[in-house]
């Protein structure tokens, strides 16, 4: 994918990601936005920090004006390479991406993937592939699948591998891919270079912005009933302070609930782990192409058949006894509609124009 269109993109998807997620639980939203989080430590041990010195080290050297040596451009390759495989970055992201699936905020999301080798004994973090491979595979899940597919294509593969494990040789006509255990080798344009570089600058400071824009949110802080992580819901307060430090910190003597929370949790227990559903009662079919449209706005929804007319009777009455309503004009007739739900609440819905006007307002990326 051209860089611009991909910037584009993930433009959109994140939009919808991040005004989903606040809504679904946006205590472990907050806690999320700020990744390798480990409790109290000095200054000096944040690879999240390394990571941002990273990013700017190549923006700086991305955009020089003029053709990189041939050290200079080893160093942008060994940059690229530093910004895919930093773990504490995504380990926010994956925290964030978790929140539709009703997952608790986890200190070490990624440990699944962690292997224990025992002899010699060590501890194996996931490399790049596995990471943004899992990242892929939790947007597939949430039924969000243009997020997804970009993930998948944020950085490349056959570059990192081959700046990894020095398997690589520069070539006037760019990098050398060499492959030397086995493979067909390759040759990756300066062109291509470029358009890989750029790409991984737009998602980490796409990334960032959405991330920061969240935290000033809470500058002056808020106080919000739910859950944060594991925790039962209570009132918990979340701040930016003056000097940028972030903090989350609740002195409820127990459980708390609000209408807010009870509202929400309703819908998110019938969203059933997806960014949308659709309900369809007994004899009754989904609109003509509006699956369709739907998935080219990058969701998939999640089609819920009830078996009898008084269970979807049942949910209606849940929704109009909750006001679970997604805010907005409720249409009169229900011909040709069916009835779908996002986090925001549900609605009935007959064509992907519908469904489109409903979504989040994704605001224009401005393009250098």
């Amino acid at each position: 994918m051209e860089a611009q269109a991909y910037l584009r993109e993930l433009n959109t998807q994140l939009t919808y990601l991040f005004a989903y997620v606040r809504k679904i639980n946006e205590i472990d939203t907050a806690a999320g936005l700020f990744g390798e989080f480990r409790g109290m430590q000095d200054a000096g041990w944040s690879t999240v920090a390394t990571a941002h010195e990273v990013f700017h080290e190549l923006k700086v050297l991305g955009s020089k004006g003029e053709p990189l040596t041939r050290a200079e451009l080893r160093q942008v390759l060994c940059l690229y390479a530093h910004l895919a495989e930093a773990g504490g970055v995504y380990e926010g992201l994956l925290n964030t991406m978790q929140i539709p699936q009703l997952k608790a905020y986890n200190l070490w999301p990624f440990q699944k993937l962690v292997r224990v080798r025992p002899e010699p004994r060590a501890i194996i973090g996931p490399n790049a592939n596995a990471m943004f491979r899992h990242l892929a595979r939790v947007a597939t899940e949430i039924g969000m699948s243009s997020l997804a597919r970009l993930l998948e294509t944020t950085f490349r593969d056959d570059i990192r591998n081959a700046i990894a494990h020095a398997d690589y040789t520069l070539v006037p006509e760019g990098l050398r891919v060499r492959r030397r255990n086995g493979g067909q080798p390759v040759i990756v344009s300066h062109a291509e270079i470029g358009e890989a570089l750029q790409i991984a600058i737009f998602f980490f400071e796409m990334l960032q912005s959405f991330q920061q824009e969240i935290a000033e949110s809470f500058r002056p802080a808020r106080t919000i009933v739910g859950r944060f992580s594991e925790n039962p819901p209570m009132a918990w307060k979340i701040e930016l302070s003056d000097d940028g430090g972030f903090s989350l910190s609740s002195d409820a003597p127990g459980p708390q609930y609000d209408a807010a929370y009870e509202r929400q949790k309703r819908i998110n227990d019938r969203l059933g782990g997806r960014m949308v559903a659709a309900y369809i009662e007994p004899g009754a079919d989904l609109p003509p192409g509006l699956i369709a449209e739907i998935s080219t706005m990058g969701f998939e929804v999640l089609i819920v058949e009830f078996e009898s007319d008084q269970q979807f009777a049942d949910l209606v009455a849940e929704v109009e006894k909750h006001q679970l309503w997604n805010p907005g004009p409720i249409p009169e007739n229900d011909f040709g509609r069916v009835l779908m739900s996002t986090p925001f609440g549900f609605q009935k819905i007959s064509n992907g124009k519908q469904f489109k006007a409903s979504l989040p307002v994704v605001e224009e990326v401005l393009m250098a």
